[in-house]
């Protein structure tokens, strides 16, 4: 796997199988398009089954998982966005609503440049919010992950839920998979609970979105920055 970097934009081709996980770490990227190719069953198995092995508080692990495919993925994809285009998101838990500067300079700065490498105009509001709606569609991914929990919401069950699913995207690369977490598919908790039939008693936290990315598809080679170890990294 080759990186280069074009006008301050980093590209990482991220199609093939990740063989290590230093390799998995440094390819890893949000996908936001997808082949229509379906995932092997076996596959889903085998990834699911070690996603398990994510660590958590006294091993409680408080996730429960719930993968989508086929028809049933077509109909959950319709029912959100048809929500969506209804009205404002009321999530279970409360998304975070203000940051430091330097994080809101980093996230405008991502939202340009993914915009532009999308193709779309900053000014062009109707591209956005369709770019928007492509996270209902699960960005073209043919499965459809859902996150959810019956424990009480806290700061310790989000580190623990986020452990999960940083070993699910990684475990995800060694397949040759491509994934993107989202927040937005919590935003309708009452459709997701309704559709997959889960009692009212569990809270939809995240979802992700898998598939096979797309190979020619500069917005799944776009690498997003980070930040240099210096300005984060203390040593002592």
């Amino acid at each position: 796997m080759t990186s280069t970097e074009t006008k301050d934009t980093e590209f990482v081709d991220v199609t093939g199988i990740a063989t290590t996980v230093e390799q998995a770490v440094l390819t890893r990227h949000s996908i936001r398009d997808y082949q229509s190719k379906p995932i092997e069953e076996k596959v889903l198995q085998d990834l699911f089954q070690k996603s398990l092995r994510a660590p958590s508080w006294k091993n409680s692990q408080p996730w429960k998982v719930h993968v989508v495919s086929g028809a049933r993925r077509d109909k959950m994809a319709n029912l959100l966005v048809e929500r969506a285009k209804k009205g404002e998101p009321i999530p279970d838990t409360v998304w975070p609503a203000s940051f430091p500067a330097n994080a809101k300079k980093r996230m405008f700065d991502l939202g340009m440049k993914i915009y532009g490498v999308a193709g779309i105009e900053r000014k062009d509001k109707e591209a956005r919010d369709n770019f928007m709606l492509r996270n209902f569609e699960f960005f073209g991914a043919p499965t459809a992950v859902f996150i959810t929990t019956e424990f009480e919401l806290n700061f310790y069950i989000a580190l623990d839920i986020g452990c999960y699913l940083n070993t699910l995207m990684l475990l995800a690369r060694s397949y040759g998979l491509g994934s993107v977490p989202q927040a937005a598919l919590s935003a309708f908790p009452e459709v997701v609970r309704s559709e997959l039939n889960l009692s009212e008693s569990e809270k939809v936290v995240c979802g992700l979105s898998l598939g096979y990315p797309k190979a020619d598809s500069d917005l799944n080679r776009f690498h997003t920055p980070r930040e240099s170890s210096g300005d984060i990294v203390t040593f002592y």
